[in-house]
């Protein structure tokens, strides 16, 4: 396929400009007059002029004097300028701190514990680093900054995130994954500022991304014209380290972990090198941070599935033998559940930058994330057919709610074995240059991304050979409430009461490749009304395709034992997890183990056996893909920005803010396939598979206005107007069509269909926010923070009559539309600070809180597949709270981590809304310690999910419990070092 676009002839003429300009986006030009003097004076008047927070310790300006430093430039190149021959160099920078280190090892900073009032290290650097980035952004944004090298408080990017106002995360396999913003789940990922994706998904799995390799990560909840647009959420940024913001490094995490539900030990480690030099060819660096991470996990559920009624004629009686009424609600099928296995992520990143001068520097940078999962769920099922007859009924008192009963199970309950493999792979290339000149500056990124999802998975069911019978409890008194049942004539671990039912095998590829080029000019006008102009342009160009298919055998009739499969004579005997619970449910039973399909050989064997009874679909290596699941897409986008940056005094304060708009022109192509079954009126049938194309066109001009109030120098209010929006999954623009046409002998004609939606719009979003923010001490920090998004055309399934192509009429489509608006509202407050204010034996201890409270709702039209629906938004809390107390005086380090959020709806049945599926609220309690054995050692204990509370479901009220899902406490000890 090909892509023009308008857009891009305005596209040269900015990069034409661009390429004889400027330097980094980021920097803007300031008027200097340093004279030469000592380093130990010359550097606090610099970071005055310079309006930065430069940390150094006093024994290193001791004896240095520093270079004279005269005229306009970028602070920067300044400060370089400044230091230039003397034994100090610029260690890290990050927003508006700064950190000087020794030229040479050698020459490292003293052993002793005392510090120098002027040093910030450990959480405080953390602290300040990320409030300084807050405060100084142009954007709404919140930030974790990791406060050394490898010191990330957390295990992983998600993780992290969860300890900012407004963000939630979802955890699943042992680990956070899936994040929303301020409600939202439509959040953009960036990685340094560079648009990052998995597969065929528009976003990556920021789990990917280990701590260790991270310097900080920014959450921007108001966009400004200069950010990557993508997100009605927001945005996540992950900056990786950079060799030039680093002297010469050892650093690296030795870790090992127990997890109290798998009762196993896992491992990870990382190690990064870097160093600079200067050269005749000016300064160079360069960087390798390798991590590798295997992580065992075992989770268990016990659940009740959705509520049904009995009926008329259903045989319903309680324990002394009287029939009960119909309409009494009893759940479709029970369950426990082991979802288990492991995942191992070796992850490399690599950097090189060079600075030929002051004013020019290229950069080059490669990370792989290669992320490869096994998963071996274990679950056995006992349906519970309509009708099915219920003796020994006990009702939940004062309601129509089943709370106990016998019955006979159908013959078709029984373990459930499966075994996936999941491989994601991702490789990101970013080639970078920045050049400065007088007042402007300019930036020039290019980035190639390739993405990959691998998954193949397979299926084993059994069942009983004879129907048992089970004492049931599907409201429990036990201590978390909900399921409790045994199996009154049947030993579940014993294989010989149990047949093969079905086998199924899987498999799906997700590939996706794209180009993006930006190139960004800043322009410094002065300390007018008018303060810079910030103007780029970017292409990304991406493709995308997606295949799956499956194959199922039913084996029920032919009542093979397991021992009759490849593997089946070594069964596996599930007997963990439920942790702490006193709930009665078969906590041992036998099944398949899935783990042997994970060899090649095993795999193979299985799928040839089963093609040697006459499922000629099992004879080929994997499954046939079909196509009506497959599509491949190419898109481009267009996008041009303009910014200004103003200024103005107003009643004795300081006002300054952003005004500007986003260009964005969108261009998609993607193609699929139609299946046509036609039955005839002599009883034929004719299928035909036909190519079908989607394209679409469309362009969104997102304004931006903010404003910042300065009413003191650490007291400030921020407003801002902003225009966002979210571009749809490729499989929700998948064109392709299953159309199923009948016509009769009388001539009347009828025909339905299932299909993408390559003409959906983008969800867009009008963003309102307002925050008050204080900065208080050399760490502290307190804002309050009120928003509201307007967002209009959330996507859901409906019924539309069409006549597509092929159809002999009038047709009942079922597709995704844009339909649903929706408003989320709400406040965050947040607060962080040592307490230095306090006597001496408290001035090492610190706190921080945050409170979001969130009123989401979304209106969804009535249509023919869906009734009319007004209510909040699934996934969302109303409120959510974190706290935390950490200790830190340079050798030993301390920090407790509590969180929680309410009930949440995870899921809506617009067809029976007593069905929701709800959460109760899920709270989490984390702890570390970490003792410096030397300056370069230090030890860290850690433990999370310490207060070890099953996370719990019910459906519509809390009288009819879902599940009652457990998770591991992890206890961590690792040995870091920094050389």
């Amino acid at each position: 396929m090909t892509i023009k676009s308008g857009l891009l002839a305005y596209a040269a003429p900015i990069a034409l400009v661009a390429l004889v300009g400027a330097s980094p986006a980021a920097a803007q030009t300031v008027r200097f007059d340093v004279p030469a003097q000592s380093a130990s004076t010359a550097v606090p008047m610099f970071a005055a002029q310079a309006d930065l927070r430069i940390l150094v310790s006093a024994s290193l300006t001791e004896g240095v004097r520093t270079n004279a430093v005269s005229g306009q430039m970028t602070p920067r190149a300044a400060l370089e300028q400044l230091l230039r021959g003397t034994s100090l160099r610029i260690g890290s920078w990050n927003g508006g701190v700064v950190t000087l280190d020794r030229t040479t090892v050698a020459a490292a900073t003293p052993t002793s514990t005392e510090l120098d009032e002027v040093v910030v290290t450990g959480l405080r650097a953390s602290l300040e680093t990320a409030r300084e980035v807050k405060r100084r952004s142009d954007a709404i944004v919140d930030v974790v900054a990791a406060e050394d090298v490898n010191q990330l408080p957390d295990n992983s990017a998600t993780e992290a995130l969860a300890r900012l106002p407004g963000v939630q995360i979802f955890r699943n396999r042992g680990e956070g994954q899936a994040i929303t913003i301020r409600g939202i789940s439509q959040v953009l990922t960036t990685i340094n500022g560079q648009e990052a994706y998995t597969g065929s998904s528009r976003r990556t799995l920021l789990n990917s991304y280990p701590a260790n390799l991270i310097k900080s990560m920014e959450v921007y909840k108001a966009l400004t014209p200069d950010l990557i647009e993508g997100g009605i959420g927001g945005a996540v940024n992950v900056q990786l380290r950079q060799p030039l913001e680093m002297g010469p490094t050892v650093a690296g995490t030795l870790r090992s972990s127990y997890d109290d539900q798998s009762e196993k030990t896992f491992y990870n480690a990382d190690v990064l090198f870097s160093d600079r030099w200067r050269t005749s060819l000016g300064e160079i660096g360069a960087l390798l941070n390798l991590s590798y991470l295997r992580r065992d996990y075992l989770e268990s559920y016990r659940e009740t599935l959705q509520p049904q009624a009995t009926t008329a004629t259903q045989s319903v009686r309680a324990p002394d033998g009287t029939a009960l009424g119909a309409g009494l609600r009893f759940p479709t099928g029970i369950l426990v559940k082991h979802p288990e296995g492991r995942f191992e992520r070796p992850v490399a990143t690599a950097a090189v930058q060079w600075r030929p001068s002051y004013n020019l520097g290229l950069s080059l940078r490669a990370t792989n994330i290669h992320d490869d999962n096994n998963y071996n769920d274990n679950d056995f099922t006992t349906a519970i057919a309509a009708n099915t007859a219920l003796s020994n009924v006990e009702l939940v008192p004062g309601t129509d709610l089943i709370k106990s009963a016998t019955f006979t199970a159908p013959l078709n309950s029984g373990p459930r074995s499966s075994n996936a493999h999941e491989l994601l792979d991702t490789t990101q290339i970013e080639f970078g240059a920045d050049y400065t000149a007088g007042p402007a500056t300019i930036s020039t990124d290019l980035v190639y991304t390739t993405s990959k999802i691998e998954t193949d998975s397979q299926l084993f069911l059994m069942a009983f050979n004879q129907a048992p019978t089970v004492n049931a409890v599907f409201q429990s008194d036990s201590k978390y409430g909900g399921l409790s049942y045994s199996y009154a004539d049947v030993d579940v671990t014993d294989l010989d009461n149990f047949h093969v039912r079905a086998y199924s095998d899987t498999t799906s590829r997700a590939n996706g490749d794209g180009l993006q080029w930006r190139t960004d000019v800043d322009y410094d006008l002065g300390s007018g009304f008018f303060r810079a102009f910030k103007a780029g342009f970017r292409y990304a160009g991406r493709s995308t395709d997606y295949q799956y298919g499956t194959r199922l055998a039913d084996l029920n009739a032919r009542n093979l034992p397991l021992s009759a499969f490849p593997g089946g004579d070594a069964p596996l005997v599930i007997n963990a997890g439920f942790h702490g619970d006193d709930a009665e449910v078969p906590r041992s039973w036998i099944g398949y183990d899935g783990e042997l399909l994970a060899e090649s050989g095993v795999l193979n064997a299985m799928n040839a056996y089963v093609a040697g009874l006459g499922y000629t679909a099992f004879a080929s290596d994997r499954p046939a893909y079909d196509p009506l699941k497959a599509f491949n897409g190419d898109e481009a986008t267009y996008a041009l920005y303009g910014q200004f940056k103003y200024g103005f005094p107003i009643a004795g304060f300081d006002v300054d803010g952003i005004v500007g708009v986003r260009a964005v022109q969108t261009k998609l192509e993607i193609d699929g396939t139609q299946m046509s079954t036609t039955r005839t009126p002599t009883g034929g049938t004719v299928v035909t598979y036909d190519p079908i194309h989607g394209e679409r066109d469309y362009t969104d001009v997102d304004p931006s206005v903010s404003a910042v109030v300065h009413f003191t120098p650490s007291l400030q209010l921020r407003l801002a107007w902003t225009k966002t929006f979210n571009r749809p999954d490729f499989s929700q623009l998948n064109p392709s069509m299953n159309l199923v046409q009948v016509t009769a002998a009388s001539g009347a004609y009828a025909g339905v269909a299932t299909a993408g939606n390559p003409e959906l719009e983008p969800v867009r979003s009008q963003n309102w926010d307002a925050s008050l923010e204080w900065y208080f001490g050399r760490a502290g920090a307190a804002s309050f923070a009120l928003f509201q998004r307007d967002v209009e055309g959330f996507i859901v399934n409906t019924i539309q009559q069409e006549e597509p192509a092929g159809a002999n009429g009038t047709v009942d489509v079922t597709r995704p539309i844009n339909a649903g608006d929706g408003t989320i509202k709400g406040i965050e407050a947040n607060v962080s600070t040592f307490f230095d204010f306090l006597p001496d034996r408290f001035r090492n201890f610190g706190a921080y809180a945050n409170y979001t409270y969130i009123d989401a709702e979304q209106v969804l039209p009535a249509t023919a597949a869906n009734t009319a629906f007004t209510g909040p938004i699934a996934g969302v809390s109303e409120n959510s709270f974190n706290a935390g107390l950490y200790y830190d005086d340079g050798k030993l380090r301390a920090r407790v981590a509590y969180a929680i959020r309410d009930d949440f709806t995870l899921s809506y049945n617009l067809s029976n809304r007593d069905n929701d599926l709800k959460w109760y609220p899920i709270e989490r309690l984390d702890a570390s310690v970490t003792y410096r054995l030397t300056p370069n050692v230090a030890l860290t204990v850690d433990g999370t999910n310490l207060l070890a509370e099953p996370q719990r479901a019910y459906w519509g009220d809390k009288s009819v419990t879902d599940r009652v899902y457990f998770e591991g406490r992890v206890f961590s000890a690792a040995l870091r070092f920094k050389y």
